[in-house]
């Protein structure tokens, strides 16, 4: 639907036009109502007609494309005059191309024209110009641009000898004739075969291919390249209509008389430029310029034009793929008669197979195409024939049910009974008409219902009945005709019946009264009525009203007001009385006229004051206060009230609502106090006649907050966390207190240490542990506290790593066909309660790990079990909430035991981590990388970690870390002043730890010192 311009205009007739905006430039809109029906248009020109310059004498076209629903009808108009002359302005519509055609014949002077486009919704105007032109600029007859060569032939032979040797020659003998008879001229050569048009140059002579030529490009061509001076340029080849398949490319191609490095492209009056979409191309002569339009698509399809000066040329892109016009539908066929299956594709000569059930069909039917439209007819249907039909073409198929039965009720056509199913309106006198073809076996009664009752002839009805049709003619028509309209046809076989709606328009009934008066008042008189009992079959669209002061005998016009049946008249005398007269407005005209009783207006009446105002809450900066409307209005209605103040000891009333702002509400929340004072409160109401008695005063108020005991208002406090060492540790609590409480945080009854933040603000309070360590696990409480009461809230925190794994595993044997698995505790034992341990076992006979024991809080388990002849490995793992440990290893167990001999004891080479090489110190410039590394050894391999500012960088994507046999790197790839800072390694293993640490500052920033640091 069209959008409404602000903007709009009042016409003679009191109907309001609108003025709308077209996507074709240079065309005007204009729509006669504010909202269309839906799926209705405006007119519009999709392609309007072009300018045209011909030669005086000669045909003038102009050409158009119109839109809109419903179907725009299309008329001429010209300055100098009119159209009346039908030999000499001749209109037409093209179907094919959807073009609206004026063709002027015999142009005799310039002149001006309008096209028209008008449909109910509104009407479309565009303007084009037909200009003359001296004929000596238009190349029509090439003789008369031939240039005579100052020199004769060899064999003297003139002019005309040489154009009778043309017209009687072959066109293939035309390049051969040209050149024995012509010297630095222009010849054209036609060829067949080639898809090209160009301007070429051999010796003296310059040729103008002319490729792939059809009937209409027969005549020959001859003129000077080099010395034309055209004063207008023609088309000598005009872009022609293609049909392009589905994402192929299309391309348009015109040659023009005259060079002209440049034309306009244009689509439904659209300028097209080079790009993505299309390519734009000139020849080096600049006489052959070509439109491509890639990847067609169904959205490209429409009229192209060539604009060269003057005159230009259009043609039609017509996009084909192979789709499906209109499918199968399903067949209810009879047994022993013919049934049809039809289908139509979108392109002709498509070769499709047919399938029923899946099989593909070849016996017993009828297969035929004609063009695009394919068939399949059973002869004589039979219950085998009955089935799922499907055809596939290009890759698309169509399915539809055929059934087979016996013989069948009596079927409407399907066309009529579309028809019939849609409501027909008929306006109140005219006549209605119902018609309806139908088959099916003799004898056919046919019956007519309306609501209900069967219809006979008589005067007003007249019934008309045959073998295969019906007619109802239903004669002057009135409004209680409107209802349901029933056909009902049967044979011995069954019965079929369709329904209509038939509807009646006429202009509304009266509106109906008596007219209630809702408000009356010194200066004004509202009142409301009762829609018509009968609006026509349209709604009521407007009411117009009139007036008449009691006493006089003149009715003043009010006006006319929307379709809501209720009037405001202020412009009325205090006292006086006034009767007024009613019509109801509709599409179909307007109905007769209601007359009210006498209204009186009413005199200066103040409304009553109301109850005391109350106090709803008080606050430090705001005291909220409700009232309850007075018992008297004065007789009309409220607009709103004043309320004041007063401070205590005070004799002075102030107004808390600005002068010209009256409070609309029951409500108010009073904001201009001060904390500590001590406040009352008076109101009074408004209405028409103005401001009405204050009420009494409220109770005294002091502007301060409530007193209201602590409680926390985050639900979603967490009891206990667990934090890895290294990370953060963030506790926030919400809550509401009044007044202002204490907060004071606790770990385990102790004030948290200094390195802890506490961070209070309006309503909550957080702990933060920026880097934390396994010492800062513990209960920390907070606790709010404000001279009304006191809340608090504990959360345990533990702060663990993974733990290290647990000590050399021994294994005994206490009771045959058992083990005992012995380790020493892990170092994490002592400082972490919740660390445990997991036994798993691998038997020789298998090739997986399976867990024998879990949580374990001793360090020795008995496993069960135990074969003779297998051999058994065991590992061990320690567990707390953050991880598991790497396993400790157990000695093979298994095999007769055989008594140990004395060895030497083997040399123990583990060690505590050490680094053999430190980190240095760096000072990168900013925004270059940054690489440091340092060397740790140790046995077993130590585990490394990096920190930053004492947190964890080891999954910190921002750096690059990387640990190759003891060599520990870190690579920053931009160094910037978030990178400042403290670096740490740590290398840890089962039996110690050891640190290297240095300080990163950037090139360019206050210079920082630089320490390193072992353990």
């Amino acid at each position: 639907m069209w959008k409404v311009k602000r903007d709009r205009m009042h016409t003679l007739l009191g109907s309001w036009i609108f003025g709308l905006r077209s996507k074709t430039p240079g065309v005007m809109i204009t729509q006669y109502a504010a909202i269309l029906p839906e799926g209705k248009s405006t007119p519009d020109f999709q392609c309007k007609p072009m300018p045209v310059a011909v030669k005086e004498g000669h045909l003038a076209v102009f050409k158009t494309v119109v839109t809109g629903d419903p179907k725009p009808d299309v008329s001429w108009r010209r300055a100098k005059g009119n159209l009346a002359d039908k030999e000499k302005f001749q209109r037409k519509y093209d179907e094919s191309t959807g073009e609206h055609i004026l063709e002027v014949m015999s142009v005799e002077d310039a002149d001006t024209y309008k096209c028209y486009a008008v449909n109910e919704c509104g009407k479309a105007v565009c303007t084009t110009t037909l200009s003359i032109i001296d004929g000596s600029t238009i190349p029509e007859d090439f003789r008369k641009l031939l240039k005579k060569s100052k020199s004769q032939t060899a064999g003297g032979d003139n002019d005309e000898a040489f154009w009778d040797a043309m017209m009687n020659a072959d066109k293939r003998d035309y390049e051969s004739i040209c050149s024995d008879n012509l010297s630095n001229d222009i010849i054209i050569s036609c060829d067949n075969d080639a898809k090209k048009q160009d301007t070429q140059s051999l010796g003296k002579k310059n040729y103008i291919r002319n490729e792939a030529t059809v009937q209409h490009d027969r005549g020959i061509y001859i003129g000077d390249v080099e010395g034309a001076n055209f004063s207008s340029v023609d088309f000598v080849i005009k872009i022609q209509e293609i049909k392009a398949e589905e994402n192929d490319d299309a391309l348009f191609e015109c040659v023009l008389t005259h060079p002209l490095p440049k034309i306009t492209w244009m689509r439904k009056g659209i300028l097209l430029e080079d790009g993505e979409k299309y390519n734009i191309t000139v020849s080096d002569n600049k006489l052959i310029h070509r439109l491509l339009i890639k990847d067609c698509t169904k959205l490209d399809k429409g009229i192209y034009s060539a604009v060269a000066g003057t005159i230009s040329c259009s043609a039609w892109l017509v996009v084909d793929g192979v789709q499906f016009i209109w499918g199968l539908s399903d067949v209810d066929a009879i047994i022993h008669e013919s049934a049809e299956l039809m289908c139509k594709l979108s392109r002709e000569n498509c070769e499709g197979v047919w399938f029923r059930d899946g099989k593909q069909v070849y016996d017993n039917v009828s297969i035929t195409m004609d063009g695009p439209i394919h068939k399949l007819v059973i002869m004589k249907c039979s219950e085998d024939n009955s089935g799922k039909y499907r055809f596939e073409a290009d890759g698309r198929k169509t399915e539809a049910m055929m059934s087979i039965r016996g013989l069948y009720p009596p079927r409407f056509d399907p066309e009529d009974l579309s028809a019939f199913t849609r409501p027909l309106t008929v306006k109140v006198g005219h006549n209605a008409i119902y018609k309806l073809q139908f088959i099916g076996h003799k004898p056919i009664k046919v019956q007519w219902y309306k609501d209900g009752d069967e219809l006979k002839d008589d005067n007003s009805t007249i019934i008309e009945r045959s073998a295969s049709h019906t007619r109802l003619l239903l004669s002057r028509c009135q409004r209680r005709d409107t209802g349901e309209i029933k056909i009902k046809i049967k044979n011995d076989h069954g019965f079929t019946e369709a329904v209509s709606q038939l509807i009646v328009r006429d202009k509304p009934s009266p509106p109906l009264g008596p007219a209630e008066v809702t408000e009356s008042s010194a200066l004004c008189i509202e009142f409301k009525w009762r829609p018509p009992k009968d609006d026509g079959g349209t709604p009521v669209t407007n009411y117009i009203l009139e007036r008449q002061q009691v006493g006089r005998n003149t009715w003043k016009k009010m006006g006319e007001i929307p379709g809501v049946p209720i009037y405001r008249d202020t412009d009325v005398d205090r006292g006086r009385k006034y009767c007024y007269r009613i019509w109801a407005v509709t599409s179909e005209g307007m109905s007769e006229v209601m007359e009210t009783d006498e209204m009186q207006a009413g005199k200066f009446a103040f409304p009553g004051p109301p109850a005391p105002p109350k106090v709803v809450s008080a606050f430090n900066d705001c005291i909220n206060i409700s009232w309850s409307s007075p018992s008297s209005t004065g007789g009309s209605r409220l607009l709103g009230y004043v309320l004041e103040k007063r401070k205590q000891g005070s004799n002075l009333w102030t107004c808390v609502n600005a002068p010209d702002e009256i409070i609309k509400e029951k409500n108010y929340a009073v904001r201009d106090v001060v904390e500590g004072m001590e406040y009352e409160f008076r109101v009074c109401a408004i209405n028409l006649s103005g401001a009405g008695e204050f009420s009494n005063a409220s109770d005294f108020v002091f502007a301060r907050d409530p007193k209201m005991r602590p409680r926390f208002t985050n639900n979603k406090m967490r009891s206990f966390m667990v934090v890895r060492a290294g990370n953060s540790v963030r506790i926030t609590v919400n809550f509401e207190a009044s007044p202002w409480p204490e907060i004071t945080w606790l770990k385990d009854n102790v004030p948290v240490m200094k390195r802890v933040t506490i961070s209070n603000s309006d309503g909550s309070s957080q702990l933060l542990i920026p880097t934390s360590e396994r010492l800062d696990s513990g209960i920390y409480s907070v606790f709010v506290k404000n001279i009304v009461g006191q809340e608090t809230f504990s959360t345990e925190v533990r702060v663990t790593d993974d733990p290290k794994p647990p000590g050399p595993v021994e294994l005994e044997e206490s009771v045959p066909g058992t083990v005992t698995v012995i380790w020493q505790p892990s170092p994490d034992e002592k400082r972490d309660d919740r660390l445990h341990y997991t036994v798993s076992r691998l038997e020789s006979t298998k090739h997986t790990w399976t867990t024998v024991a879990d949580r374990l809080f001793n360090n020795r388990f008995t496993v069960c079990n135990i074969m003779q002849g297998r051999e058994y490995h065991f590992r061990v793992y320690a567990k707390n909430d953050m991880g598991i440990s790497a396993p400790s290893e157990s000695p093979t167990w298994g095999m007769e035991k055989k008594k140990a001999e004395p060895t030497k004891k083997d040399c123990d080479l583990r060690c505590a981590p050490t680094f053999i090489v430190s980190l240095k110190p760096q000072t990168p410039t900013a925004g270059y990388e940054c690489y440091m590394s340092c060397a740790v050894k140790g046995d077993p391999a130590a585990r490394i970690t990096w920190y930053r500012n004492h947190v964890s960088i080891n999954t910190d994507t921002n750096y690059y870390i990387s640990n190759t046999c003891g060599v520990c790197s870190l690579l920053i790839l931009r160094v910037g002043p978030k990178d400042v800072g403290e670096y740490k390694v740590v290398a840890e293993n089962s039996l110690g730890r050891a640190e290297c640490s240095t300080v990163l500052s950037v090139r360019g920033k206050t210079e920082t010192w630089l320490h390193l640091h072992f353990t």
